[in-house]
């Protein structure tokens, strides 16, 4: 029994058993912690965010506001007019707080009540910062949207512009909310059928702010705008608008991957596929996981791009478990376009003509006909080395064999196949197979792949991120010196949702 005592008492002095204990202790304590209800949580958010904006505004630091904006998104499902209202008692003062107030008056205010957050009794509040003005602004606007209010969304859009453009001297820090005020009154004005109205105001906004330097609101407004013209289908417009700015190179991925998403809808459109092909596949890549509906969308479009460019997409893409449902109409028609079988083809497309007009894709689907006939020739040139025109028009669908010789003269000309057409006797002979590696077929495709890795260097360079002003920190006293956390450090590379 001595033994065992000894061990036993060896285990309860062990140091890893005492610190395995203090864990156990430290985790059912943090168990026992009482979880917030959604209503709290967004009233513990909306305050966090507040704070941030103050802080951003006195520190002259953008990446505060950006936390600030993602803490929005991240709770704007749980805002309600009670919460929104008592904030905006609680931090602004009664001239700015009262027009808002108004507003919120519209909205159904059933619903639990907010925490304390009233302001005490005490001196008055001062002025606050054009920067939260701007951010409490931007919330009754975003809640007026989500409560289906769009016409006073609208009215209420346009007094937060005329905020923005009376404070044109505003600091850096304000440049990145205002940005989002022209979202959601371009948003607004959209929801109401009135975007073309806003395209002269697009417009002026999107010069003030370059002459400004405003990269933010630069970005944001060529967005805009692009968005403006594609929904009223002024493709020409929109590539004039391209060809005559720069976008800033310094915007987020998530606003940068909406900007190459409208250049490759508008390459695509003009039939410049590679353009159109490359700019969404780097839409794609730049695009936060968790944007779905925007991957979905970009997907869709460069998966009827690439099979335009003669290319079936792989496998993988339908897999995708946030995209199979949405992309099956797309892999029937890939299956379609991969065997060259037209009325295949044909009946994808008709069966789900809706999704293809809704996804404002059907225009380019219907240009794969001709792919899925040159894809048909192919298939037939492989098969056979000798076969008639009357037997490639029953193979193809056609109806008659000079439809058949029309097709395959084009195929010929476009290099898919490599073929002679006898035209006295009316068949088609295919040519002896080259050896693939004595042509400039494999330099052309290593080249391709060189400059596509070329490219991603060079846009991962560029997309490298450091604190703004981090040089401050080395100008301060050692004693005085502030080290960035952990936490500041995982909010700075964080992409920014949608909104």
């Amino acid at each position: 029994m001595a033994p065992k005592d000894d061990a036993a008492a060896q285990a309860e002095s062990d140091p890893k058993n005492e610190k395995k204990s203090k864990d156990e202790e430290k985790n059912s304590g943090e168990k026992k912690k009482p979880e917030l209800t959604p209503e709290e949580a967004a009233i513990a958010g909306l305050d966090a965010a507040i704070a941030l904006v103050r802080r951003g505004a006195a520190e002259n630091e953008t990446r505060f506001i950006h936390r600030a904006l993602r803490l929005t998104v991240k709770h704007r499902k749980n805002n309600n007019v009670k919460i929104l209202e008592a904030a905006i008692k609680k931090h602004l003062v009664a001239d700015i707080a009262k027009p808002l107030i108004e507003y919120l008056d519209c909205i159904d205010k059933s619903g639990p009540a907010p925490m304390d957050t009233e302001k005490e009794d005490g001196p008055s509040l001062e002025a606050p910062s054009i920067e939260l003005q701007l951010f409490m602004h931007l919330q009754v606007v975003i809640l007026l949207i989500d409560s289906e209010k769009i016409k006073e969304a609208v009215k209420c859009s346009k007094d937060l512009i005329a905020v923005v453009r009376s404070n044109r001297t505003r600091p850096s820090t304000g440049d990145e909310i205002a940005a989002k005020c022209y979202f959601y009154f371009a948003r607004a004005h959209e929801l109401d059928n009135l975007s073309h109205t806003i395209r002269g105001n697009l417009h002026t906004a999107l010069r003030t702010a370059t002459l400004r330097a405003d990269h933010p609101g630069q970005a944001m407004l060529l967005n805009l705008l692009l968005r403006n013209f594609l929904n009223d289908n002024l493709y020409d417009q929109a590539q004039r608008l391209v060809s005559k700015t720069v976008f800033p190179e310094t915007s987020q991925n998530a606003v940068a991957a909406r900007y190459l998403y409208y250049i490759g809808r508008i390459k695509a459109i003009q039939l410049d596929y590679s353009e159109a092909r490359m700019n969404l596949e780097l839409a794609i890549r730049k695009a936060p996981k968790s944007a779905i509906g925007f991957l979905q969308t970009a997907n869709k479009l460069c998966i009827t791009v690439q099979m335009l460019l003669g290319e079936i997409p792989e496998r993988d893409v339908f897999r995708q478990p946030e995209l199979r449902r949405s992309l099956l109409p797309y892999l029937q028609l890939t299956q379609a376009v991969r065997v060259g079988n037209l009325s295949q083809f044909n009946k994808v497309v008709t069966d789900h003509s809706e999704i293809f007009r809704r996804d404002k894709n059907y225009t380019l689907i219907l240009r794969l006909r001709h792919n899925v006939i040159k894809t048909g020739v192919r298939m037939v040139n492989i098969s056979y080395s000798r076969v008639s025109l009357a037997d490639v028009a029953t193979k193809l669908q056609l109806d008659s064999a000079e439809d058949a010789e029309y097709i395959v003269a084009k195929a010929i000309r476009d290099g898919v196949v490599d073929a002679t057409i006898n035209h006295q006797e009316g068949y088609v002979s295919s040519n002896e197979t080259i050896d693939v590696y004595s042509t400039i077929a494999p330099h052309e495709a290593f080249d391709q792949r060189v400059n596509f890795c070329l490219k991603l260097h060079s846009d991962l360079v560029k997309a490298m991120r450091y604190p703004p002003n981090a040089y401050r920190r080395f100008l301060e006293n050692g004693s005085n010196r502030k080290e960035p956390d952990a936490a500041e450090i995982a909010e700075e590379i964080e992409d920014d949702d949608f909104s």
